[in-house]
């Protein structure tokens, strides 16, 4: 066992470094976030009053006290921007002045016809690794952040994300399991595009066996990495039990050379703490590959993020 990996402690195995390959930070007075106002609905994790305030360095670092975090990737916030390179723009500024976060995903709507500005303009930002796509679309009507099926194959998508590949960008994808082998095909057509499938492409109980059969679509594809992240889908506790079959999959399909711990935080600790997360799955992945901690909480996200 490689001692660099892990080390232990009265609650398990825990990695030495972390990595945090998906979080996001917000300031309510500087953009909308129309999804945290007031007002807002539930989302589909659930009442989020208690995250409708300033999310910003101080308070998440809060999350991290007595864990190795070595860096941290931002993952754009749906802030409602008009201009969405503004939000990179101002993490960058952050970065600046605090050292978080050490990269930005942006936001960006790939099958618009002003896309290739938007990826220019983050571009314009030596923080900025890549964007996010939201793009899952499910036959249920549960997940709908796209309007229409099939996006993903669709020629103005396909036009913008060849873009990508010029700029040395990533594309982070939120999509549900039937959309895996979507995922697989994009990969194949854009075989030097480095794709990024966020919080393990949402996975629930229900459509586990669906979601089983799409990460072995995957597997082949060595463009595309997952995220351990967002796993309240499976379980908003993060039930080892419940979580083990998914991460024993990914691991054994995908390869922890291909996998990134991500906190999702704050969304995610409306239900399991940073520190229980890391447990967590530290303690599953090490029982299905003691070798892999290193991969999944540090050097993924770091060679994938380009952050050394």
């Amino acid at each position: 066992m490689m001692e660099s990996a892990r080390k232990s402690g009265p609650d398990g195995p825990m990695p030495q470094a972390i990595v945090d390959a998906h979080h996001h930070l917000w300031d309510l007075g500087r953009f909308p976030y129309p999804w945290l106002a007031p007002a807002a609905p539930p989302r589909p994790f659930g009442n989020h009053d208690a995250i409708k305030r300033n999310f910003l360095v101080p308070e998440y670092r809060t999350h991290f006290e007595d864990l190795p975090l070595i860096a941290s990737v931002h993952v754009q916030a749906n802030c409602g921007a008009a201009v969405p390179s503004h939000e990179t723009g101002w993490l960058a500024d952050l970065s600046e002045q605090t050292g978080t976060p050490n990269a930005a995903v942006g936001g960006i709507d790939l099958t618009s016809e002003t896309a290739p500005e938007v990826l220019a303009a983050h571009a314009n930002y030596p923080l900025a690794r890549g964007v996010r796509a939201m793009v899952a679309h499910d036959a249920t009507g549960r997940w709908r952040f796209s309007d229409r099926p099939g996006i993903m194959g669709g020629p103005a998508f396909m036009k913008n994300a060849s873009l990508m590949v010029e700029l040395g960008f990533s594309l982070d994808l939120v999509v549900v399991p039937e959309q895996l082998c979507e995922v697989a095909q994009l990969a194949a057509s854009l075989p030097d595009l480095t794709i990024i499938v966020d919080h393990l492409g949402t996975p629930e109980p229900k459509t586990q066996e669906q979601w089983t059969s799409g990460i072995r679509t995957l597997a082949p594809c060595p463009n595309v990495a997952l995220k351990l992240s967002g796993l309240w889908t499976v379980d908003k506790t993060w039930n080892s039990g419940r979580l083990r079959p998914y991460v024993q999959h990914v691991l054994d399909q995908i390869g922890p050379d291909r996998l990134m711990y991500g906190s999702n935080a704050p969304i995610e600790t409306l239900h399991c703490s940073v520190l229980d997360q890391i447990r967590t799955l530290a303690s599953l992945v090490d029982e299905t590959d003691p070798q892999a901690l290193d991969a999944v909480f540090s050097k993924t996200a770091t060679r994938v993020y380009r952050l050394e």
